[in-house]
C-alpha cells in the first residue's frame, strides 16, 4: 500500500509541475524579471501564476545572488487531499531550470516557509514530519544537506503558525497562539550556547489584541514587518505593518505600510537578501489565487522617515495624542486626536512651505475622548505635510505626514 500511494503522489506532482515547466529563459537574477519601482508590481511569470489547484503560500526566497529561488505553494493533489508544498529553480548552464522539488523535500506532509540565512548557506523551513516542526539544511559541495531538526522549546498549549524568519545570529521569529491569547503573536526564540531558548513575545509595543503573524525580521534586527488585522486596515484580511527598533532597543509602534502595499491586504513579507526588494502575498485584478507581489525595499526608508518625525506630544491638559494611519498614504488617511475633556479645536493641513492647504475643523467642539477625521490625499501631489491641531487655549501641536504617489 506504502508503494501504491507514493506512485499516486508522484503521478499527482507530474500533473501539477508540467504545466509549469515553462520558466524564465535568461540568467539573470529574480527570474530576470522587471525590477519595480515605488509602485508594487506582480512578480511571477505566466508560468507561474496561481491557478485554482495551486496558489502560492509565501513569498519566494533567493539565495544572495538572486540565482536560487525557493518557495511554498498550497496545492490540490486529489478532492480530499490539499497539502503546502516546497519548490525551487535555479539558473543552470546559464538558464532557470525547470520547477523541481528541492532534494529534502517531503510533499507528502504539508512544508512551509523556506528562509534563507545572510550567507546563503543555510536554508530553514516548517514541516509536519515526525521528528520536529522546524528544520534547517546546509549547502554542502553537492548540494543540500539532509534535513536537521531544531530543538525549539514550546509550553503546553501553545500553537505554532506557519511564518518564521531568522536573523543573523540564527533567533527564530515565530507566531504563536496560546489557550489564554487565541489570537496569534509574534515570539522569538533565541539561539543561545547552542540551544534554542523558550520563545518570548516581543512585547505589547508591537502585539495587540487581534491577530499580529507573519513575520519578516531584518537580518540585523533592524526592523520588523508583520501582518495584522487591527483596526486601520486599508485593504482585506490583514495589513502589513512595520516596527522599527529604537535606540534604546524598544520596538516603535507599528506603521501600516500604506496603499501601495496594503489596498488588497497583504501577507507573508519578506525582504531580499540584498535589501532592494520587498515580496509580498495578495490577490489583485486577474489573480486566480494569491500570488507574490514585489516593490522597492526604498519604502522601507520611507516608513523610516515617518518613525524619525513622529514625537510625543507635549503635556498638555487638553490633548493627550494625536496621529494618522496610514502614513505614508495613497488617497485617504485618518486624523486622530484624543482630548482629556471637551474643547473647541481646529486643524489645518500646511505644505512643506508652510502655506496652508485646507482647513479641516474650524472652530468646532470636540467632546471628551477620541475623534477620527478622514482626511482625502488623493488631489494632493506627492511629499510631506504638517497637520496642527490648534485648541482653544492656544496650544498648538503638529505632526508631519507622507503623501504618495
Amino acid at each position: 500500500m506504502k508503494k501504491r500511494n507514493e506512485i499516486i503522489l508522484i503521478v499527482g506532482l507530474l500533473n501539477i509541475l508540467i504545466p509549469l515547466m515553462l520558466s524564465a529563459q535568461n540568467n539573470l537574477p529574480y527570474l530576470g524579471q522587471e525590477p519595480p519601482g515605488m509602485t508594487t508590481q506582480r512578480f511571477p511569470p505566466d508560468s507561474l501564476l496561481a491557478t485554482g489547484d495551486r496558489w502560492w503560500h509565501g513569498s519566494p526566497v533567493f539565495s544572495p545572488d538572486g540565482l536560487e529561488m525557493f518557495w511554498a505553494e498550497y496545492v490540490k493533489y486529489g478532492p480530499d487531499d490539499h497539502r503546502t508544498t516546497l519548490f525551487t529553480m535555479k539558473v543552470v548552464e546559464n538558464n532557470w531550470s525547470p520547477i523541481k522539488l528541492p532534494s529534502f523535500a517531503m510533499p507528502e506532509y504539508h512544508e512551509n516557509s523556506p528562509f534563507y540565512s545572510v550567507g546563503g548557506d543555510t536554508l530553514y523551513f516548517v514541516s509536519t514530519r515526525p521528528g520536529g516542526f522546524f528544520r534547517m539544511v546546509t549547502r554542502t559541495p553537492t548540494g543540500w544537506s539532509e534535513p536537521v531538526a531544531l530543538q525549539v522549546p514550546l509550553s503546553s498549549g501553545m500553537g505554532v503558525g506557519w511564518e518564521i524568519a531568522v536573523n543573523r545570529f540564527g533567533d527564530i521569529y515565530l507566531e504563536i497562539s496560546t489557550q489564554a491569547n487565541p489570537e496569534p503573536d509574534i515570539y522569538v526564540s533565541r539561539y543561545q550556547n547552542g540551544s534554542y531558548q523558550m520563545p518570548q513575545s516581543i512585547g505589547d509595543e508591537v502585539n495587540s489584541e487581534y491577530g499580529d503573524w507573519g513575520p519578516y525580521i531584518d537580518p540585523d534586527e533592524q526592523y520588523l514587518i508583520f501582518s495584522s488585522n487591527r483596526p486601520g486596515m486599508i485593504g482585506q484580511q490583514f495589513d502589513l505593518y512595520i516596527s522599527f527598533r529604537m535606540a534604546d532597543l524598544t520596538w516603535a509602534e507599528p506603521i501600516n505600510m500604506g496603499y501601495e502595499v496594503n489596498s488588497t491586504g497583504a501577507f507573508f513579507p519578506y525582504v531580499s537578501l540584498d535589501k532592494q526588494y520587498l515580496f509580498f502575498n495578495t490577490a489583485r485584478a486577474g489573480d486566480l489565487g494569491y500570488n507574490p507581489y514585489w516593490i522597492s525595499a526604498e519604502i522601507i526608508d520611507s516608513l523610516q522617515t515617518v518613525v524619525g518625525i513622529q514625537e510625543k506630544i507635549k503635556s498638555s491638559q487638553l490633548l493627550k495624542s494625536l496621529k494618522n494611519s496610514p502614513n505614508p498614504c495613497h488617497t485617504q488617511t485618518t486624523i486622530t486626536f484624543e482630548l482629556e475633556k471637551a474643547a473647541e479645536i481646529s486643524l489645518v493641513i500646511y505644505n512643506q512651505l508652510g502655506q496652508k492647504v485646507v482647513d479641516l475643523i474650524q472652530n468646532e467642539t470636540y467632546k471628551m475622548g477620541t475623534s477620527d477625521i478622514l482626511f482625502d490625499v488623493s488631489k494632493l501631489p506627492a511629499g510631506c505635510y504638517n497637520y496642527t491641531l490648534i485648541l482653544e487655549n492656544g496650544e498648538r501641536y503638529s505632526k508631519k505626514m507622507i503623501v504618495i504617489e
